[in-house]
C-alpha cells in the first residue's frame, strides 16, 4: 500500500478508465483499478488492480479492505448498443444493478464519479 489516496478505478482496464488511472497517477494519487477484464485490458493496468465484477460483493468488499479508498470513479459499464438491445438484462444488471451493488458496499463517505 502505498501512502498516496487511493482511488477505486472500476473498468480502469478500459480505453477511458486507463487514461483516468494516468491522469490520476500524475496527479499525485495512487489509481487502483477494480476490472472483470471482460473488454478490459491487462496491459493497461500498470498499478494496483483487483480482478472482480462490480455486481460481485465480496470482491468489492476485498477491494475496499486491502486498500484505504477516499474516492470511487465509476466506468465499469456496458456500452454497446446493438449488444444493449439484443441482450438488454446483461445491461441492467452491470450498468444498474452493478452500480447500486457498488455504492450499498462502500456506504461510507466516498466521493462517486460516474462517466457517460
Amino acid at each position: 500500500m502505498s501512502d498516496l489516496p487511493a482511488i477505486l478505478v472500476t473498468g480502469g482496464a478500459g480505453y477511458i478508465g486507463s487514461h483516468c488511472c494516468k491522469a490520476l497517477a500524475a496527479a499525485g494519487f495512487e489509481p487502483v483499478v477494480f476490472d472483470n477484464f471482460s473488454t478490459g485490458h491487462r496491459g493497461f493496468v500498470s498499478g494496483a488492480a483487483v480482478t472482480g465484477d462490480i455486481a460481485d460483493k465480496a470482491a468489492l468488499a476485498r477491494a475496499f479492505a486491502q486498500h484505504d479508498i477516499v474516492a470511487v470513479m465509476h466506468f465499469a459499464a456496458s456500452s454497446l448498443v446493438g449488444e444493449s438491445v439484443a441482450d438488454p438484462q446483461k445491461y441492467y444488471v452491470n450498468n444498474l444493478a452493478g452500480t447500486l451493488a457498488l455504492v450499498v458496499q462502500q456506504w461510507r463517505p466516498v466521493r462517486i464519479a460516474r462517466a457517460e
